[in-house]
């Protein structure tokens, strides 16, 4: 049969890739008409910690992961510099359906129902009187003609909402009623937008003013992007005043490495001119909308113990920056001297704008845009990814026969070393597959693609997993193998078998870009119809599997997690009764025939587990405890 007769109709919107047919392929998600609608919204969580006065700026850049309570009252969005695109500044705030813990809102994943998600709420804001003086105040009036602003996005990097999803504005009136003042429904991927939203009604102006976005959305998980930044409000403004006088940094190059964004220093110091990126660059950004602005640059590197390594002064590096985006490249750095277990750089960028820079001054903005800083890190595993998930990535194949799928990702080993596992971030969207079982698999080489005969070098195959969803955003989860490998340098491919038609929804990189250019990802493979094919040309980014290399001390003191050699089942073999050791309270475990077939599931078992009901022979056990930490065993049972 040929591939281009498989029908081609499964969705991902949100980067959550569907590998079937001819390859990878990024379809429209299907609309869906609500058939229950959560109407009111809940205030997740509220930390009032002052009444602020005008004027009110954030651009997030002060901030990293969630909201400062300086600012905001509730921790709900997502600080994050991955998922947009031509951000005015680095740093913006998403909303999606997961909650502070990267969790679906009240645990519900049901595309067929609509609920309030995220939310951002300003901690209380004085619009009843101003100081006119050191002494004297004066009333707000309409007149003073108070106005909020924003820039927004639809999706960015992550999935673009649909026509239903919205993202709405609401003001605290007098009376404690949230007003509606703006929305915007879903649209297709697009540019940031400014908006000017005025508040001088008679109704906004009182002492404990408060303003709240909060976006309406199908309750998919990690879907359905909207992603703010650049808030500002003040007097004195109209809705004509979008005027910004600003240079600000977006971004800097995600790693001096030339191909991996993390691996062993030791594999590093074994290939440093082959790994080391021949350069680096800072990405900035001149809002100014006609003004040509001086621009000086600055870089400082400083190794783990803050000792300075490279200073690169402003004095050194000058250019005028047209309104629009510019940059600044530097060269090569040095990284074959660092000392200590997983050794990191800290590299810090600066701009010196010198003139029409003065926007977040006037608003006295908590962060600095002229300053970014980023880490090198090298650690005990090799990580394509930059460890933010801004989609899933799974194979489907609801119209092929109940087949084995199977996915592969190329890595090179480049030194003779341990591989201990696999760490992998499993993203919740769409449906909750966590007890759907898998194998991971790594290979020594694949069968050339097309190629209809298995010549497949399989050097490992776990017991039966299953995906485990962390309390946590953009959490990794480390699998610790029953047999530790000692592979040589050399090619290999990481992945998975799963024997069931579902989308395993890895976590998904779509800021990665192959050598760094706009190009399909070389290093993806999936075997769907017994023969290896490559991806699509639309599937850029990456999965976010990481191979798991070096000593289990080393993975210890980077991960603060444990290795297989911390767990075990006594007795082992037993007839009627085990218990797990290395383990912490246990949260699930479950207990599969080596087909696969799952015999026992219990959920907060106690220490000591009954397996009396089974027959003799041998088993597999899975464990997950409620650290998050997983592990699988064979258990032989006793007649």
């Amino acid at each position: 049969m040929k591939n281009c007769i498989v029908p081609v109709t499964l969705l991902l919107l949100y980067c959550n890739i569907n590998l079937h047919g001819q390859g990878v392929k990024l379809t429209p998600m299907q609309t869906l008409n609500p058939k229950t609608r959560i109407s009111a919204f809940d205030i997740h969580l509220s930390k009032i910690t002052d009444t602020l006065d005008l004027p009110f700026f954030d651009n997030f850049t002060a901030e990293s992961g969630y909201p400062s309570y300086n600012r905001w009252t509730d921790n709900q969005v997502w600080i994050n510099n991955s998922f947009p695109v031509n951000q005015p500044d680095y740093n913006v705030a998403t909303f999606d359906h997961l909650n502070s813990s990267g969790k679906p809102w009240k645990g519900l994943l049901n595309k067929s129902v609509f609920v309030y998600a995220d939310s951002l709420t300003s901690q209380p804001i004085n619009l009843q009187f101003y100081k006119t003086g050191p002494l004297t105040t004066k009333n707000y009036t309409p007149s003073d003609s108070v106005y909020l602003s924003f820039f927004y996005q639809t999706a960015g990097l992550g999935d673009v909402p649909e026509a239903e999803d919205s993202l709405i504005l609401f003001f605290k009136t007098k009376t404690g009623i949230w007003k509606r003042v703006w929305t915007q429904t879903g649209r297709s991927n697009a540019a940031f937008k400014e908006v000017m939203v005025p508040a001088y009604h008679t109704e906004f102006l009182h002492g404990t003013f408060q303003f709240r976005w909060v976006n309406y959305t199908k309750a998919t998980g990690n879907l359905n992007h909207w992603h703010l930044d650049y808030i500002r409000m003040d007097r004195n403004r109209s809705a004509k005043d979008t005027g910004i006088r600003d240079v600000t940094i977006q971004f800097a190059s995600p790693s001096l490495l030339k191909d991996y964004q993390t691996m062993p220093y030791r594999h590093f110091l074994d290939n440093v001119s082959e790994q080391t990126l021949q350069g680096h660059n800072v990405s900035i950004r001149n809002l100014n909308s006609a003004t040509i602005v001086q621009t000086r640059f600055q870089l400082e590197i400083r190794n783990r113990y803050d000792t300075l390594l490279l200073l690169r002064p402003f004095n050194l590096s000058s250019k005028n920056i047209a309104p629009g985006v510019d940059g600044e490249s530097f060269g090569q750095v040095k990284m074959d001297t660092l000392s200590g277990e997983n050794p990191f750089l800290k590299l810090t960028y600066k701009i010196a704008p010198q003139s029409d820079d003065i926007t977040p001054d006037n608003y006295n903005a908590d962060g600095n845009n002229n300053m970014y800083l980023s880490r090198q890190e090298f650690n005990p595993w090799y990580a394509w990814d930059d460890g933010t998930a801004e989609g899933g990535f799974g194979l489907n194949y609801e119209f092929l026969p109940d087949i084995k799928g199977q996915f592969a990702m190329k890595f090179d080993l480049l030194k003779k070393d341990t591989f201990r596992g696999l760490s992998a971030i499993f993203n919740q969207s769409l449906d909750d597959v966590s007890s759907h079982k898998f194998k991971f698999r790594v290979w020594r080489k694949l069968s050339p693609l097309g190629a209809t005969d298995n010549q497949d070098e399989l050097i490992y195959e776990t017991p039966f997993e299953l995906p485990v969803y962390k309390d946590t955003q953009n959490g990794f989860h480390y699998f610790y193998f029953d047999t530790t490998l000692l592979l040589d340098k050399g090619t290999y491919y990481i992945g998975w078998i799963q024997f069931q038609k579902f989308i395993l929804n890895v976590g998904y990189d779509n800021n990665y870009r192959y050598q760094r250019q706009d190009v399909k990802n070389p290093n993806l493979f999936y075997n769907l119809l017994g023969q290896w094919e490559a991806v699509d040309a639309s599937v850029k980014g990456v999965p976010m599997l990481r191979p798991l290399i070096g000593s289990a001390k080393e993975h210890r003191m980077a991960v603060k997690t444990f290795t297989k050699e911390d767990f075990s089942i006594i007795p082992n073999p037993a007839v009627n009764h085990i218990q797990i050791v290395g383990m912490d309270a246990l949260k699930r475990i479950v207990v599969f025939s080596l087909t696969g077939q799952k015999l026992m599931e219990i959920d907060n078992p106690s220490p000591e587990i009954n397996i009396g009901t089974l027959k003799s022979g041998m088993y597999i056990v899975w464990c997950l405890d409620k650290k998050g930490r997983t592990c699988s065993r064979k258990l032989i049972k006793n007649p």
